[in-house]
């Protein structure tokens, strides 16, 4: 892939984020998803790409700190940090955690102290922080409660089962991906700020960060 090509993809992908921003509808979120999936499969020129000019792209992710995973345990939960934070008009969001049993006083409190969660720099490649897991589910199984999501699954499962690749109805068929489904449609029921599904928060948060860290490719002329 040529560095002509990612520009192009970089300034599609801005377009659509602003877009997607600014109307906030199920077609430009639609949009967003698609031009996120491009980016999916073009992850390993990416990381060549910078690999061969010597940029460490400024690559942000957010670990849960022990005092978060110590206040879950014990409870099934979803978490969807969003640590990037997602501006928009009237709101920002930046954490959605929900948890399935009844709070202390004394946990209502901790949580409170705690803050929104924030990410930090990291040395990963494009292709590891996409490999990267952002959302915590429930999984239904008792001997392990939990299981995490990738941004890149994330990604493929919101274009593929919601229809911003294909047809909802006729996407791909692929068993090890495909099983992720139930949860992407599970987090899509839940609705954030503005009335839109929490997939759509997090579509913005990722297409922000890679937008935010691969300027410096999108500068480079050679």
């Amino acid at each position: 892939m040529s560095i002509s090509h990612l520009h192009l993809q970089y300034d599609r992908l801005a377009r659509h984020h602003a877009s997607a921003l600014q109307t906030k509808d199920p077609i430009s979120f639609l949009d967003l998803s698609h031009a996120l999936r491009v980016w999916v499969d073009m992850k390993t020129s990416v990381t060549d790409m910078a690999r061969e000019r010597s940029l460490q792209l400024d690559l942000v992710h957010f670990s849960p700190p022990k005092s978060v995973k110590k206040s879950l345990k014990g409870a099934v939960h979803t978490y969807l940090p969003l640590a990037g934070g997602v501006d928009s008009p009237d709101v920002q969001v930046t954490g959605i955690r929900i948890t399935n049993r009844a709070l202390t006083p004394d946990e209502i409190k901790a949580r409170a102290a705690m803050g929104p969660p924030v990410p930090s720099s990291t040395k990963m490649t494009f292709t590891e922080w996409l490999a990267a897991s952002v959302l915590e589910v429930p999984s239904g199984n008792p001997a392990h409660p939990h299981l995490t999501l990738s941004r890149e699954i994330i990604i493929k499962r919101v274009a593929n089962v919601l229809g911003a690749s294909h047809p909802a109805g006729m996407e791909d068929s692929d068993p090890q991906e495909n099983k992720y489904d139930p949860y992407i449609l599970d987090l899509h029921g839940i609705v954030v700020a503005d009335g839109y599904p929490a997939t759509y928060y997090q579509l913005l948060e990722i297409a922000g960060g890679i937008l935010a860290s691969t300027k410096c490719l999108r500068d480079s002329r050679a």
